[in-house]
């Protein structure tokens, strides 16, 4: 048998090779015996669950320093080979996710985002808005922190795992946080947390190191920080100052915090932490306590409660973050913040049903509902999806093509698909398949898909 020729692409390739999943020898040749293969090799074993669904992709080229960019190219190249039925989409600006998922997800089951926690923001405040009572949320993580995919139980750097929880049927039922008419899924802080993400956005390419220099630089070297707020929940008030305010439904926060460490997802209650005034050092030590584990409970300047309903005032201008997005609020500000018990069906991996360190408490998920669909499909709009769509899709094929990042994702596939045949005893073509890679163009993995040679945001989903 022939072997194959040394590939120039097998040093670029072990990059993403390190953080992609190898498939169990026993599981393939499981998949094998039950008939789930394809043209293009084998399917997964979610093969006969995706096959109904229709899945809106909605990426963020920018998140992640722009790496989310690769981590859709990746996505939907698998989509691609394996058959789904779907239409993806790229942003161009703040508060463009939410308006496209308003506008199209309606005839869709899923929506899935590739993106961090902000992206992921916007998009559940459109399904918010959405008739569409059987429309479910699925993570891809690609953002700076993640803590909505984190606190859900999805990995990070396991893309196989996070295919398999986005095509496969295993849900959770989470609450939301609503403040006003808008909505987060995470955390909604105030304080000195919110005013270190405005200050860590100018170092945003240095991600998570970013946030560590900026808050060390506060605690030595920044006068004191305090904010005066008030607290109006269940009966109890609370007015002063303080450092630090987090109202979370999630325990994890900042990827790395465990700031409240028994709020829980599907509760039907929020969690409030509340770090009264004190000097700047002693509020960065506390964090470190919070890092490992949550164990900044000791402390008497720190306080938790379980919050339904919530009148916030503002008393002095205060930085807020709400799922990891930053807002100026100004003295006077009053907002009202309540939960909305088991509000948003959210996909997760199946192993993580059983994992009893997650957020959540043991209850029985709520059937899905049954709706009759009354309204003829919307032509107009669905063309102009399509259209959209398709120059998204072309583009995504160019740069599997023509670049030398995109060759490495078909060579990855290839290795596996060729791993994959020898398990089932088949015949593979090493020298043949080897040799029908396009030869690249150039290099663009640090550079925005182009349009007609200039890099906009808005060309790469067709929006001008």
């Amino acid at each position: 048998m022939p072997r194959l020729p040394i590939n120039p692409l097998c040093h670029l390739a072990r990059r993403e090779r390190r953080h992609s999943l190898r498939p169990h020898p026993a599981a393939s040749r499981l998949c094998y015996h039950l008939g789930a293969r394809s043209e293009e090799g084998p399917l997964p074993m979610f093969v006969k669950t995706y096959k109904d669904k229709r899945y809106l992709v909605i990426v963020n080229p920018v998140s992640r320093g722009g790496k989310a960019q690769r981590e859709g190219i990746w996505l939907l190249n698998r989509f691609r080979r394996l058959g789904v039925d779907y239409e993806a989409l790229f942003t161009e600006r703040s508060g463009h996710a939410e308006e496209m998922v308003m506008k199209w997800a309606e005839d869709f089951d899923v929506v899935v985002a590739v993106s961090g926690d902000g992206t992921a923001n916007e998009i559940i405040n459109g399904i918010m808005k959405v008739p569409n009572s059987r429309l479910k949320l699925a993570m891809f993580p690609a953002g700076t922190a993640d803590d909505l995919a984190s606190n859900l139980g999805y990995e990070r750097k396991d893309r196989e795992s996070s295919l398999r929880a986005v095509l496969g049927n295993s849900y959770r039922t989470i609450d939301l946080i609503r403040y006003d008419d808008r909505y987060a899924a995470v955390s909604f802080g105030l304080g000195v947390d919110s005013e270190i993400a405005a200050a860590a956005y100018r170092l945003k390419r240095f991600r998570v190191p970013a946030y560590f220099y900026t808050g060390i630089k506060m605690a030595f070297f920044d006068e004191r920080k305090r904010y005066h707020l008030r607290f109006d929940y269940d009966g109890q008030v609370f007015e002063g100052w303080s450092l630090i305010s987090i109202l979370c439904n999630a325990p994890l926060f900042g990827r790395y915090i465990r700031i409240h460490p028994e709020a829980r997802m599907n509760d039907g209650v929020l969690g409030l932490t509340i770090g009264r005034e004190m000097p700047n050092l002693y509020g960065f030590l506390l964090v470190l306590f919070a890092i490992m584990g949550g164990r900044h409970g000791f402390s008497r300047k720190v306080s938790y409660h379980q919050v339904r309903n919530m009148r916030l005032e503002c008393k002095s201008d205060t930085f807020a973050q709400i799922d990891g997005e930053v807002h100026r609020l100004e003295a006077g500000r009053v907002i009202r913040i309540s939960v909305v018990p088991r509000a948003l069906r959210v996909l997760v991996p199946e192993e993580s049903l059983r994992n009893r360190k997650l957020p959540f408490v043991e209850s029985e998920e709520p059937p899905e509902p049954v709706q009759l669909s009354l309204l003829p499909p919307r032509q107009d709009l669905a063309e102009e999806l399509r259209e959209v769509s398709g120059r998204v899709k072309a583009q995504v094929e160019e740069f599997l093509r023509t670049t030398i990042a995109g060759r490495c994702m078909l060579y990855l596939e290839w290795r596996r698909e060729r791993r994959e045949r020898r398990m089932r005893g088949e015949a593979v073509d090493l020298v043949g398949r080897a040799s029908s890679f396009p030869r690249p163009i150039k290099d663009s993995t640090k550079e925005p898909l182009e349009q007609d040679g200039e890099k906009t945001r808005g060309q790469v989903d067709g929006v001008a």
